[in-house]
Order: C-alpha cells, then structure tokens, then sequence
C-alpha cells in the first residue's frame, strides 16, 4: 500500500528528525506502527508542528517546512511548521487558524502528488481529515484517536465554537476511526460523537517484555512513577501524598519518578521545599528499556492519572507484575470502566484527586510488605487475560488498514 500518515509533531518525535536518526521517544502507539508501515509498504509522514500550549510543549523552532530524511528508517518525512511560519505580531489564535489553513492546502498538494492508497490522520488533524474526505470522497481516510483527553470530552456538550468544529468533524464519513483502549471511556465517547455509520475499533495498546531483574535494597522501599508531568497526571497529588508520609518519620523511601512536562521545574521545587529532596529521583527522559528496568526494580507503582489508567506506562507495570496503585473508576465520567473490569482486585485503588486515600493506601503496602508480592502474584495471573505484544497488537491495525484498502 501507499500511505500517508498525518499527525502531529509530538516531542518525543523532535530529537530523531533533528540527529536525522530514528530513536523516538514516547508515544509508542504512532512509533511502532510506523515501524512496521515503512517495512511493509511505501510510506509517507507529513508532521504538523501545533505549537505549545497548556499540556504540550515542543521544541520545534523551524519557521519553513523541512524534507527529512532519517539514515535508519525507510519513509518520506515533511514537517510542516506552526505559528513560527509568520511573523510574530500577529495574534496568536488568529496565527493559529492561519497556520492550520496553511497546512491543510500543503496536506492537499501532497495527496495530488503521491497519490496515496490510504491517508491516515490522527485526531489533532481530524478537521484535516474531514475536510479531505470531501475533496477526495473516493480516497480512504482513517482518523486515530490516541484517547479522550479533557478537551475531546468537552466537544460534546459545548458551545464554544472551536469545539463545535471539532465535534462536527468528527461526524466525518471516514472508512473508520480507530482508538485506543486506555480507560479514557473512548468506547462510549464513539456512541456520542462519531457518525452512527462509521466503522469505529478501539484497540489495547501492547507492551514490551520486561526484563527479569532482581531489586537489590530490599530495605528501602521504592516507589515509582512514570509520566507526563502535567495536571491531568496528578503529579502534585502523588508528591504531597508521599511528602506527607514523609514528614511522619517512620519510613525510609526511594522516589522514582520518570517523565518531563510543563509542570518539570514545578515538582521539583515542591520537593526541595519538603526538605526531602534528597529521597526523590527525577530522570526525566530515559530510554525505554531503562523505564522498564525501574518497573521491574521498584516495589510499588503509582499512577495518577485523571483520565484512564489502561495507558501505556501503566500496561509496562502490569506486564512487569507491579503492586499498582491506581485512581478508582470514574463511572459519571466513563473512566476506568474497562480497567476495572481487567484489573479487578489485582491492583490497589484510590479515590480520584483524593491525596489522603492515595497516602492510606500507599502507607498499607509499606506497613504491610507481604502484601506488595501477594498483589504482584495475583497481577502477573490476571495480565493474561489481556497483555499483548506490540507485535500482536500492530498486526491487528495493519490488518484492519488492509481491509479498508480492499474494499475500496
């Protein structure tokens, strides 16, 4: 097949395209699907810079387009850049919808020219995509929804224009949306937004094997996190909670936490504040393989995450048999109804944005070590039910892009 896969410029994207080498970092759903496209078929990635904002920060500072080719992996690259393509006294929303105009027509003159059997457009691109699918209404398009975020759960009730936008390009007849099941409720945000036609598929993110080993300080407890760190992430939750049990003197603990955002410098001053600086690890961005040699090494994992807690972090802990601690469902909200529902008692659970249940049930597992490897029994039993390889899971979306390219 020819593809062309439209999607925003993540972060974790931006080092590989300025060393000219493959080596992402993070979003693992986009970088592993990429992976095998460009093995199996002739593809082509155009970028769009979206610029930085509230819950993502780039560091893409081009003001033209860029032609990218990377030495170790077979695709035609084109960034488009953001706002920085015009000058900068123009207002920033209206630059905004300039620069969206501005990508759609170079979006428009790359499919006259490539000619693609297939265009794939994640959801920041979606009004994209729906404006393609009425130029080109013969030409398949696929939108990929990496999950519900705070913003995609507000375009269905509002009255904000650009959210009125949104929720009508979703309404899009494209040959089929795929999203990912990360507890977000994705399932039933398809019911409510998406044309009642359209083909819809929401797929378990896989994971990588987790390397076996042993931790070495049995003494010291360690407690992980990994993450963006941003508000919907809960960092300040989890590091008040633990501060907390800090100040009361009777535990010893070893805080990893793992991941960069906006919110980076802010934890750590909290931190340095406590006076117990000294007891937390911030690494930032690390390779993958040694994100999992912390899961396999730490005795508790926290998670925090407001918005679903099937993501990706979160599947590597499960696969590495962590004792978990996890938010608790959000039934009005449609969150973590699938979670709870594969985890079951396997995991520990809290109430939302609730620092003094978070703390309780973190100072449980500390008070009672034999409960840590009983639940991370009782996980590695339940992980089978569900875990997958990335593997096994991109064979599953090549698959469903073959039949929408058959039946065209």
């Amino acid at each position: 097949m020819n593809i062309l896969f439209v999607t925003r410029l993540y972060s974790g994207f931006e080092n590989s395209l300025y060393k000219k080498l493959w080596q992402p970092e993070g979003v693992p759903t986009i970088y592993n699907l990429f992976n095998r496209l460009s093995i199996n078929h002739n593809l082509s990635i155009i970028f769009t810079a979206k610029d930085s904002g509230s819950t993502y920060s780039s560091n893409w500072k081009e003001t033209r387009d860029k032609n990218i080719k990377l030495n170790n992996f077979k695709a035609d690259i084109t960034v488009l850049c953001g706002t920085k393509y015009f000058f900068s006294f123009i207002p920033r929303k209206l630059a905004m919808v300039m620069r969206d105009i501005r990508q759609l027509f170079q979006i428009f003159m790359y499919v006259k020219k490539i000619k693609p059997d297939l265009i794939y457009c994640d959801s920041a691109n979606v009004v994209i995509a729906f404006v393609l699918t009425k130029i080109f209404p013969k030409k398949p398009i696929v939108v990929r929804v990496l999950g519900i975020c705070s913003f995609w759960r507000s375009i269905t009730n509002s009255k904000r224009i650009v959210h009125r936008i949104y929720k009508y390009a979703f309404k899009g007849k494209f040959a089929a949306v795929i999203g990912t099941q990360d507890g977000s409720g994705i399932e039933y945000w398809f019911k409510d937004t998406l044309h009642k036609t359209i083909p819809r598929y929401v797929l378990l993110n896989g994971v990588d094997k987790a390397p076996n080993i042993r931790k070495l300080n049995k003494k010291i407890k360690t407690i992980l996190f990994v993450g963006r760190l941003e508000e919907y992430k809960g960092i300040f939750n989890f590091l008040n909670a633990i501060i907390q049990i800090l100040k009361e003197g009777k535990h010893e603990l070893n805080i990893i936490i793992i991941g960069d955002g906006t919110l980076y410098e802010r934890a750590i001053g909290l931190c340095q504040e406590s006076g117990f600086f000294n007891s937390f690890q911030f690494l930032r961005s690390i390779p993958h393989n040694q994100v999992l040699k912390h899961h396999t090494q730490s005795d508790i994992y926290v998670s925090a995450n407001t918005d679903g807690n099937l993501i990706n972090t979160n599947l590597e802990a499960i696969s590495a048999n962590a004792c978990m601690i996890i938010p608790k469902p959000q039934y009005d909200r449609f969150i973590d109804i699938e979670t709870f529902k594969l985890l079951a008692d396997a995991v520990n659970y809290y109430e939302v944005n609730n620092i003094k249940d978070l703390k309780s049930k973190i100072l449980f597992l500390l008070q009672n070590p034999n409960k840590i490897n009983e639940y991370k029994r009782k996980l590695s039993s339940y992980k089978l039910k569900f875990i997958r390889t990335w593997n096994e899971r991109i064979n599953e979306e090549e698959d469903i892009l073959k039949a929408i390219v058959m039946k065209k």
